[in-house]
C-alpha cells in the first residue's frame, strides 16, 4: 500500500509539473466556456420564441456540455497515457519499478488512480460553469449527479484502455497514434452498429459513448456502470500482465 500511495504522489507531481496539460486544459476550458455560453443563449432565446412546454435547462445545456467535455478530454488521454509509460521508458526510469517490490497489477493500479484524480480534477472545474444555473434554481439534480457519473465512468473506462495500450509501445508518437486509433474505434462503434443489422444493439454496447447516452438522459444503469467496470478492469489486468512478462524477461 505504501509503494501504490508514493506512485501517486509521485504521478501527481509529474503532472502538475507537465506545462503541456495545463495548456490543454486552459484551452479546454476557454473552448468549454465559449461552448456553454452559447448554449445558454440559445436555450434562452429558444424559451423566449417558444411558450409552449419544452425540454429544460438540463437536457438544452447540460447534455451537450458534457458530450463535448467528454470528446475533448478523449483527446487529452492518449498525452497523458503515454507520459505515464513510454515517456519512463524513454527515460530510462522504468527500470526502477522493475528493480522494486512491486507487482504490475498494483503499478497499473497506482497509475490508473493518480491519473484518476486529474480526471475528476477537470470534471469539478469544468462543472462550475453548469452549477452557476443554480441561482435560477432550475437545475435538475437528479439529471445532474447522473451525468457526472457518467462522465466519470467513461473517461475513467478510457483511461484504463488508454494505460492498457501504453504499456506495450516504447515510442511516445506511435503511442499516442495507437491509443488514439483504439479509443476513435471505441467511440465509432456505435456509428457502425448501424450498419450490421440485427446486431446493431449488441455492437452499440461495446461503445464507450453509447452508455453515457443513458446517464445523459438521468437513467443510472446498473448495466452500463457494470460494463465500465469491466472494461477498467480488463485493460488494468491485460497491462498487468505485459508489465509481468516483461519483468520476467528482465
Amino acid at each position: 500500500m505504501f509503494m501504490i500511495t508514493s506512485i501517486i504522489r509521485h504521478e501527481l507531481r509529474q503532472a502538475m509539473n507537465n506545462p503541456k496539460i495545463w495548456y490543454f486544459l486552459a484551452t479546454t476550458q476557454a473552448m468549454l466556456a465559449i461552448l456553454f455560453k452559447w448554449l445558454l443563449t440559445n436555450f434562452l432565446k429558444t424559451k423566449s420564441i417558444i411558450q409552449t412546454t419544452h425540454y429544460g435547462i438540463t437536457e438544452e445545456v447540460i447534455h451537450p456540455f458534457y458530450g463535448w467535455f467528454a470528446l475533448l478530454m478523449l483527446i487529452l488521454l492518449p498525452m497523458i497515457a503515454t507520459q505515464a509509460f513510454c515517456a519512463e521508458k524513454q527515460r530510462g526510469t522504468m527500470i526502477n519499478y522493475y528493480c522494486s517490490p512491486i507487482t504490475g497489477l498494483q503499478l497499473l493500479l497506482a497509475k490508473f488512480l493518480s491519473l484518476n484524480i486529474l480526471i475528476f480534477i477537470a470534471i469539478v472545474i469544468s462543472s462550475l460553469m453548469p452549477i452557476t444555473i443554480l441561482i435560477s434554481g432550475s437545475l435538475d439534480w437528479g439529471q445532474f449527479t447522473a451525468v457526472i457519473l457518467g462522465v466519470y465512468l467513461m473517461l475513467s473506462a478510457a483511461l484504463a484502455t488508454s494505460l492498457g495500450f501504453s504499456i506495450f509501445m516504447h515510442n511516445t508518437l506511435r503511442s499516442n497514434a495507437v491509443i488514439f486509433l483504439a479509443l476513435t474505434i471505441f467511440v465509432m462503434l456505435e456509428w457502425a452498429a448501424q450498419y450490421t443489422a440485427g446486431h446493431a444493439m449488441f455492437l452499440q454496447t461495446f461503445g464507450l459513448l453509447s452508455p453515457l447516452k443513458t446517464f445523459l438522459a438521468g437513467i443510472l444503469s446498473i448495466r452500463h456502470i457494470a460494463y465500465y467496470m469491466l472494461v477498467i478492469i480488463s485493460f488494468l489486468l491485460l497491462g498487468a500482465w505485459r508489465y509481468s512478462r516483461r519483468w520476467n524477461n528482465a
